[in-house]
């Protein structure tokens, strides 16, 4: 019973966690520009579906797929050109 409330507790931190927004910028990129390199980065960052070997089997999977799904697309745009900025 002690292990099914620490689980929840720990969902429950782990859902409500807030992620730091960050935008793609890049100076003199055209809007189309723009968003081919945002769909190509997401098309390939979703084929990221297998999460660390330790988080496998666990509630903790598809948050763990998710993070690096995150930063792949992260360092595709970043292999673009793209920075990384804080956003709202």
């Amino acid at each position: 019973m002690r292990g099914l409330i620490l689980a929840g507790v720990a969902m429950l931190f782990t859902g409500c966690a807030a992620q730091p927004q960050y935008q793609m910028v890049k100076n003199g990129v055209t809007n189309e520009e723009r968003t081919q390199d945002d769909a190509y980065c997401r098309m390939t960052a979703n084929n990221v579906q297998e999460a660390d070997y330790a988080y496998r089997g666990s509630f903790l999977e598809g948050v763990n797929i998710k993070n690096k799904q995150d930063e792949a697309y992260k360092l595709c745009m970043t292999s673009r050109g793209y920075s990384s900025v804080r956003g709202n």
